[in-house]
């Protein structure tokens, strides 16, 4: 009997491959993610410390016009650390859309694998039979020879 052959096996290696660079993609995306938080934790950071030194500042006592920069420089800040947010949520997004193509992806090559594992099983099966017959016609033709 042939040796087993599945016929959509470059079905399932184009799958597993288109697979393998989206899981490549969304490492990125990920990486991008966790920079993306860092750039806004620090902006958080800097604004938290600048609130900080302002009223220290306030409470050592300032200007009108020392007053009115701290309060621009805090305006500028938490635009911003929202900025920064922003784009966050914009990479969050990204990360989330290439998760559910990881998702939709494995599920295909899964699908394929069972589909090969399920044409494996038959093809054993019915080699088993094969050879069970082919013994059983071997056993017979020797007992009509002995005879």
């Amino acid at each position: 009997m042939k040796r087993f052959r599945f016929q959509l096996e470059p079905v399932l290696d184009f799958k597993q491959q288109s697979l393998d660079a989206l899981l490549i993609e969304l490492n990125t995306v990920q990486a991008q993610v966790a920079a993306q938080e860092r750039a806004r934790d620090a902006a958080f950071q800097t604004l938290a410390d600048y609130d900080a030194d302002a009223a220290r500042r306030r409470a050592e006592g300032m200007t009108i016009v020392e007053a009115m920069e701290c309060e621009v420089s805090q305006r500028v800040l938490v635009q911003r650390a929202q900025r920064e947010e922003e784009k966050l949520k914009l990479v969050r997004r990204e990360a989330e859309r290439k998760r559910q193509e990881v998702v939709e992806a494995r599920k295909e090559t899964h699908s394929l694998e069972k589909l090969k594992d399920l044409r494996r099983s038959e093809y054993d099966f019915a080699a088993a039979k094969a050879e069970e017959k082919a013994l059983d016609d071997l056993t017979a033709a020797r007992r009509s020879a002995a005879v």
